[in-house]
Parts: C-alpha cells; structure tokens; sequence
C-alpha cells in the first residue's frame, strides 16, 4: 500500500472503528482503543501481497474500563476486497485455579 492508499484505508475504517468500540464498551468512545482496530486490520491486509497472508489476529486491548480482547479476521471472499469481521469481548474474570 501506498501512503495514499493507508490514508484511504484509515479514514474509511476510523468511523466504523469507533462506533464498533463505542458499542462494546457501552458507549465509551476511545480513539486509541479504534487506533487498535485499524492497526489490527491494516497489518492483516498488507500481509495478503505476502507469501504467507495472515488469516488473523488476537490483541488484548486494556481500557478504562477493563480488559478487552480484539480478535479481527480478514475476509478471503469479500467483495471488494478489504472487509474484516471484528470480534470484542470483554474479559470479565480471569486466573489460574490449581
């Protein structure tokens, strides 16, 4: 991608991004946490000119709010191409019990 082209891919991305985060963590609007999004699905779809494209990808993702994790999936078959399913969910409890 060009540098063009990364501009594009953001500013088509960004409104969708922070409405996506808006409604996972009930409204709160984090612009960082959108950033996260974006950087998720900008790293799957430069990898397609690759060799090995990445499927997808896990980040934990901690907020004001708490732990979140952003799992985002390039879509192989979408038309046209550059669509991501995008998965938060909210980490409510988590240790290791023995």
């Amino acid at each position: 991608m060009n540098p063009e082209q990364i501009t594009e891919f953001r500013n088509r991305l960004l409104p969708q991004a922070i409405a996506l985060v808006e409604q996972a963590t009930g409204g709160e609007s984090d612009r960082q946490f959108a950033e996260a999004v974006i950087s998720a699905c900008k790293l799957l779809e430069l990898s397609t000119t690759s060799e090995s494209p990445i499927a997808a990808i896990e980040r934990t993702v901690k907020f004001e709010s708490g732990v979140y994790l952003l799992q985002v999936r390039r879509l192989e078959t979408s038309n046209p191409p550059g669509k991501f399913q995008i998965l938060i969910t909210r980490e409510l409890a988590s240790g290791v019990i023995f």
